[in-house]
This record gives C-alpha cells, sequence and structure tokens, in this order.
C-alpha cells in the first residue's frame, strides 16, 4: 500500500505545473547537449551519401556495401555509427555496453562526451531534489541551479564511491559469471543450456546494477533531505535503509522500471511501423523519438519524486 501510496505522491509532484516545467527545461538541455554529437555525424554522413544513388537507396534500406567503406575509413566519432545504431538497435546497444561494461571500446570522443554528460546529469540531480524537496514546489532556474550547485560536490563524491561498486563488485560478479558460461559452454552438447544460463547470468548482472543505482539515488536523497556532509555515512546509511525497507524501496523501484520497460518497447513496436521512405516519415520518426525520450526523462523525475516520498515516508 505504501508503495502505491508514495508513487502516487510522485507522479502528482512530476505532473504538476513546476514538475513538468522542470521535466521541459532538462528535456531542452538533452535536446541540445546531444547536438554536438549529432551535428558532427550528420556532416560526416552528408559528406559521404551527398546527392548519390546510395542515400536515396539508405530510405529504403540500410547499404551494407556502403558502410563497409564508411567504415574502412571512418575517424573518430564516426567509428561509433555501425547499422546497430538505428531504431530498436540503440537500445540493446546501450544494454550490452552497460551489462557487459564495453566503455573503453568506444571512440574516445564518445567516451569523453558520455563521462561529460555524467558530470552533468549528476550536477542536475541536486537541483532535481532540491526542487523536489521544496515545501512549496516552485521550479524556476535560480533554485534549481542554486541546489544543483550546493549538493554537487557531494554528490560527486558519492558518484565516485558509486563507480567502484560499479567497476568492483559488478566486475567480480561478471568475470564468475563469464567463468561459468565458459566451462558450460564447453561441456554442453547444444547451445541451448549456454543460452540460458547466459540470459539468466545477464539478467543477475543488471539486477545487481539497478539495485547498486537504487541505493546511490537514496544515498543523493538523504544527502539532501537531512543535509548530510559525510559521503561515507551517507552511502552506508543508504545500504542500511534500503536492506531495513527492501519490499518497499525494490517495489517501488521496479513499478516504475517496468513503467521504462513498457515504454521503450512500444517505442521499438511504433517505431517499427512507421516507414521510413521520405521526409515526412523520417520526420515522424524523429517526433517520435523525442517524444520518447521526454517520456524517459519524465519518468526519471517521477523516480526521483517518489523515492523522496517514501524516503520521508519511512524515516
Amino acid at each position: 500500500m505504501r508503495v502505491f501510496l508514495n508513487f502516487i505522491k510522485g507522479l502528482k509532484l512530476v505532473s504538476s505545473r513546476s514538475g513538468v516545467r522542470l521535466i521541459i527545461f532538462l528535456f531542452s538541455f538533452n535536446l541540445i547537449f546531444s547536438l554536438i554529437l549529432a551535428v558532427p555525424m550528420y556532416q560526416s554522413l552528408q559528406s559521404s551519401l551527398g546527392d548519390s544513388l546510395v542515400g536515396e537507396q539508405m530510405t529504403q534500406g540500410f547499404d551494407y556495401l556502403w558502410w563497409e567503406e564508411f567504415r574502412d575509413e571512418a575517424q573518430g566519432l564516426e567509428k561509433s555509427f555501425v547499422p546497430d545504431l538505428i531504431g530498436k538497435g540503440s537500445l540493446l546497444m546501450n544494454l550490452e555496453a552497460l551489462i557487459q561494461a564495453k566503455f573503453a571500446s568506444m571512440p574516445p570522443q564518445v567516451l569523453i562526451f558520455g563521462i561529460v554528460y555524467l558530470l552533468i546529469h549528476t550536477l542536475f540531480a541536486g537541483g532535481i531534489l532540491h526542487i523536489f524537496q521544496m515545501p512549496q514546489l516552485k521550479f524556476s532556474l535560480k533554485s534549481f541551479f542554486s541546489g544543483a550547485g550546493i549538493y554537487f560536490p557531494r554528490f560527486m563524491g558519492i558518484m565516485l564511491v558509486s563507480w567502484i561498486f560499479f567497476f568492483g563488485l559488478i566486475g567480480i560478479v561478471r568475470n564468475w559469471c563469464n567463468n561459468l558460461l565458459g566451462g558450460a559452454a564447453q561441456e554442453a552438447f547444444s547451445e541451448v543450456l549456454p543460452f540460458y544460463l547466459g540470459l539468466g547470468l545477464n539478467t543477475l548482472i543488471l539486477f545487481l546494477f539497478l539495485f547498486l543505482h537504487m541505493t546511490f539515488d537514496y544515498a543523493r536523497i538523504r544527502t539532501v533531505v537531512e543535509d548530510k556532509k559525510n559521503i561515507f555515512k551517507t552511502v552506508f546509511s543508504a545500504f542500511g535503509f534500503v536492506f531495513q525497507n527492501l519490499g518497499p524501496v525494490l517495489g517501488l523501484y521496479f513499478l516504475i522500471f517496468g513503467l521504462n520497460v513498457a515504454v521503450s518497447l512500444l517505442y521499438i513496436l511504433v517505431e517499427g511501423i512507421i516507414p521510413q521512405n521520405g521526409t515526412p516519415e523520417i520526420l515522424l520518426i524523429f517526433i517520435w523519438q523525442q517524444l520518447f525520450i521526454f517520456i524517459i526523462i519524465w519518468l526519471r523525475c517521477w523516480l526521483y519524486s517518489s523515492q523522496l516520498e517514501l524516503y520521508k515516508y519511512l524515516n
């Protein structure tokens, strides 16, 4: 009952006038920031395709022969352009990179971009929680960046501690899973058992990642609600809070995570239905993609607001 109560409270916060203004700001920033990569990539593709016959054929289907030539000549950011990047493949690529931690294989420009994005995400997390924590919810850029600046140093510390867990603990579990899977693959008479074993182990790694992500959310929430300054004590107490209230915190987190999955599946389904044979269809795809990103940002803010309400409810 308490899960749904705070689930609804979080929904009311994020759906209020100030909540919507906050999400519009975050979406607008995300769109502008993404152009840093999108514009150079567009110029590179435009230079390669131009008004050629290949460019026209690409509206009907992906030309792998052209891509192989493009890949052989690609430099820097251009190396990140692969067929899987288009449509639903991008979601699956991100999930695989997350589970297998394939960040080191990314082009330096993309890796640097990702680190900068994480820093901005950490900065904005303080602003988001500060807005939702205000007695009278009222969004303004002044109050948003005031909260972002106040909590950024502590949130940076929490992020660095979280990396120890993500790359340390999950790395150990991943190596154990890979060794177990490798041994099973050698002894199996078919590929069926290794496939399902690999699926189960990857699910375990994903759950562990999400569990840690949730726990460090509560470390940030505790920092804001109680103005905690000792990073290590805050992280330790966040783990204590999560284990003491395992049912409610997991229920709330995976309730909104389930909405994320449902929205992602709907996005994939609709994008597969829309034809991409001309400018109007491509524009429609772009609008659908931006709507998807807007909803994902909205769900992330909904998660923050609901977790904040749950934390205050249980303390």
